[in-house]
């Protein structure tokens, strides 16, 4: 056009073209991809409201932003604001309220949960584990709930991959919104989990301005019927029995109960075992003190270390099977029926009436759990080894052993992962396990205990042990439940 042509040295030319190459990424194809995303987000939120039996909640369609928003500008969280403004300034409290409310609130993401995440849990989970529902709800059990309820899953924490079997295995009624600990806080887990429907939470050092935005965000959750996923423990099982009970997340659910649209919040209770915990010997050398004394980068380095073995199981790398997951799930708790069995009612409840019904209902819950813990071969074998008190072990009292057990608990309907296994084969499975743990040595026929590896037999035997423990209905009742004081209910400041 001006019959010359134009040249540019190799500095000025680099730069133009990165900017070309930045302005045609934001102004062309940033739009074009949100565009379509955001069609077939749509479209998949309406085919999946038609398809699921419990449909996706309203509060979803809500853009982040605004439900940010929101809960920043909630009457309670604002007088906490103002509260801890007369201390540390009105900016400094704004901006510390906004870090808590960001960290917390989820930006939903379907195509992202029902398809890309859906298919790496179940490529992830099938190349490690056999998962099989050992008990499954009543018929029509979770399609009587009405509409106008709240349901929160309620499990036993036995490992990191409860939350991602639970997610797998419901996807096709429903999602489930879950907590996740101060690891996830890390960019880009932050972004995974908040697209998953899942929410931030810290659990040491909460001021109360923190206790009072994480309240009324799960108030605002249970009002607008986001379905919950919850583990009554607040930590993973460091010995493979039920820990005690923590009552924080359950005391901020059940304050949701009777307001807004909630009229009920029903409680299902999920029981989770497996051959194999990825984290179990992790879990048993901090099993005094947790992992309170460990630093930050010994987080960052363990998640980086976790993400390295996932990748290799998605790309087929790793191929090495960890054996059966096993789940249950047992009836419907409804905290309204719970109330009228107990001579209450949800209109007559006032702050600390609800305050005292939480124990009460986390033991109820607590004991459908510990009744319905599914029974796998390890669990069988470890207990009768465990049991015996002998070193040098023969492999026909172990047979014996094992077949004993299983007549005991099937007269006590007990579910177990293995009704279509006669005793013969659930004892050699079981048995395999427990070798390729190392955890019995096997030489020239004869089986020896592995010194190093009681730990490790005695959590294998913990997970059923209760299943045998005689307890009377005294003992049951004094039960230990205890409160974690680190995310008590915050009062209303005034």
């Amino acid at each position: 056009m001006l019959g010359y042509p134009i040249t540019l040295p190799l500095w000025a030319a680099v730069p133009t073209l990165v900017l070309a190459a930045l302005g045609a990424k934001a102004f062309i194809f940033d739009p074009i991809i949100r565009r379509v995303l955001n069609r077939r987000e749509r479209d998949l939120k309406a085919r999946l409201n038609t398809t699921l039996i419990r449909p996706l909640p309203a509060v979803l369609q809500v853009p982040r932003r605004v439900l940010m928003e929101r809960l920043f500008n909630d009457a309670e969280v604002q007088a906490a604001i103002d509260l801890a403004a007369d201390t540390r300034g009105r900016d400094a409290a704004e901006k510390e309220a906004r870090t808590y409310v960001d960290e917390m609130m989820p930006s939903f993401f379907a195509l992202f949960y029902f398809h890309v995440g859906y298919w790496l849990a179940r490529r992830y989970l099938r190349s490690m584990y056999d998962i099989q529902i050992a008990q499954q709800p009543p018929p029509g059990a979770y399609t009587d709930i009405p509409e106008d309820a709240s349901i929160v899953l309620v499990g036993n924490h036995r490992s990191n991959m409860d939350v991602a079997v639970l997610s797998y295995l419901a996807s096709r009624t429903s999602m489930v919104s879950f907590a996740a600990g101060e690891w996830a806080a890390v960019w880009p887990v932050n972004r995974i989990m908040h697209m998953s429907g899942s929410y931030i939470i810290r659990r040491e050092a909460q001021s109360r301005l923190y206790k009072k935005v994480l309240a009324r965000y799960i108030h605002m959750m249970i009002g607008a019927h986001m379905p919950q996923g919850i583990f009554l423990e607040g930590g993973l099982s460091r010995d493979g029995a039920i820990q005690p009970v923590k009552l924080g997340l359950m005391r901020y659910i059940l304050a949701g109960l009777g307001k807004g649209g909630t009229r009920d919040i029903v409680f299902i209770p999920v029981a989770f075992n497996y051959d194999r915990v990825p984290e179990d010997l992790t879990l048993l050398a901090h099993q005094d003190h947790g992992f309170a004394r460990k630093s930050k980068f010994y987080a960052l380095k363990s998640t980086i270390w976790h993400s390295f073995g996932v990748s290799a199981r998605l790309l087929r790398i790793s191929r090495r099977r960890y054996g059966q997951a096993a789940v249950s799930f047992g009836p419907a708790l409804s905290a309204r029926d719970w109330l009228a069995e107990h001579g209450g009612s949800v209109e007559a409840l006032d702050d600390e009436q609800r305050k005292a019904i939480v124990a009460p209902i986390a033991e109820s819950i607590i004991g459908r759990i510990s009744d319905i813990i599914p029974v796998l071969p390890v669990s069988l074998v470890a207990t009768v080894i465990h049991e015996s008190g002998s070193d040098i072990l023969q492999k026909t009292e172990i047979k014996q052993g094992v077949l004993r057990l299983l007549e005991r608990l099937r007269q006590r309907n007990v579910p177990m992962a293995i009704d279509e296994l006669d005793g013969e084969t659930t004892y050699r499975k079981g048995l395999d396990v427990l070798l390729s743990r190392e955890v019995l040595i096997q030489d020239e026929g004869h089986l020896y205990r592995n010194p190093d590896k009681k730990a490790l037999l005695a959590y294998f035997a913990r997970t059923i042990a209760h299943y045998f423990e005689d307890l009377s209905e005294e003992n049951k009742a004094t039960a230990p439940l205890y409160s974690i004081l680190t995310v008590s209910e915050p009062e209303t400041p005034t």
